[in-house]
Parts: structure tokens; sequence; C-alpha cells
């Protein structure tokens, strides 16, 4: 039996990411794949069973990623104020899309895949999802409007995902449409406080 190398295993990751952002998720396959990174068909399945887990493996590596950003420490601390939290989850996201541009359109690439594509994460890392518990607490405290979490997510993913994409291709500036602007329409759309412009400069 052939011996796993982590980084051919991010290499093909790499490669599936690449063909989504220039064709859409529709378009991949182990052959398309195995043949822009350079290897057999054959040594994709060392590391992944089929297209699904291939797909499942990039959209858990974006997620895994977006985990890690600094502010999610705050996002998933149940001992914030929950109005904090749900802010800077906007803001974590909004920071993540700016450095990571294409990581959201591949995220949502790939859900469109799924038959199950609204509650594709929880498919895969199971019921414990915390961004789930984040909106339920919200909507209990009172700050969140009390609609499906799907819509939620739409919501913010589809706005900040537009906005990255209207950044790099020059449409406008991020001096011309700046976070706040941003956050206010995601806000107004998703919670029943005001706007919280006092955590703007936190």
């Amino acid at each position: 039996m052939k011996k796993k190398d982590l980084t051919k295993k991010q290499k093909i990751l790499d490669a599936t990411v690449e063909i989504i952002i220039r064709d859409g998720s529709a378009a991949i396959s182990t052959t398309k794949v195995a043949k822009k990174v350079g290897i057999s068909q054959s040594n994709i399945y060392l590391y992944f069973k089929d297209k699904r887990a291939l797909l499942d493996g990039v959209y858990l590596r974006e997620i895994a990623r977006l985990e890690q950003t600094p502010e999610m420490k705050i996002v998933l601390n149940p001992d914030e104020d929950i109005r904090i939290r749900c802010f800077t989850y906007l803001k974590s996201m909004y920071d993540f899309s700016l450095q990571n541009p294409h990581s959201l359109y591949v995220l949502e690439q790939i859900k469109l895949l799924s038959k199950g594509a609204p509650d594709y994460l929880s498919h895969l890392v199971g019921s414990n999802n915390p961004i789930e518990e984040l909106f339920n607490a919200g909507i209990k405290a009172g700050v969140l409007r009390k609609i499906d979490r799907r819509l939620t997510m739409t919501v913010i993913f589809s706005v900040i995902e537009k906005h990255t994409e209207n950044l790099q291709n020059g449409v406008y500036t991020e001096s011309d449409v700046p976070f706040e602007t941003v956050s206010q329409m995601i806000w107004a759309a998703l919670a029943i406080v005001p706007y919280p412009k006092d955590l703007l400069s936190k």
C-alpha cells in the first residue's frame, strides 16, 4: 500500500479549488484534478474515496480556516455578550473574505451540489454546529430575528461574497463601500436591535 503524502493531499485540495473558481464545482472530476496536480487518478483515491469526499475535504478545509481567524474566539465564547458575538461574526466573515476572496464562493459552489445544501455543514460535522448555536442564542436574547438560520446564512454569505467580488473586479474600492456600509445592510436584515455602531472601533 502506498504511503500518504500530506503535501500531495494539499496539492489535490488546492487543484480542486482552482477548478471550482475557474469552472464551478459541477466541473470537478477526479480525472481533471489528477491531471492538474500531475499525478495518476488512482493517487487521488489514496486520499479521497470519491469525488464527493474530495469536495467534502475542500469544504471542511475552508471552514477550518475560517474558524481559525482571531475573531472567532470571541464569536464562539458563550460568556461574551451575544450582541458582540453576532457583530463580531459579521466582522470575521468580512475580514476572512477580504483575505481569502474566493473562499465563500467555493463554499457556496460545493453546497449547491448537495441535495441537503442548507444543512450541508451539519451533515459533515454533526449537530454540534457552533454558528447555529450562535444564531439560536441571538434569537433567544432578542438580538436576531426569528428566521430560519439557512436564510440568515444566505444573507451573510451572499452579501459579503458579492461585495468581495466587486472589490476584486474594481467595481468600487473599500473606501467607497466600507465595512460599516456592508454590515449595516446585513444587520438591518437579520437583527432586531439597532446597529451596534459603538462596536466598530473595537
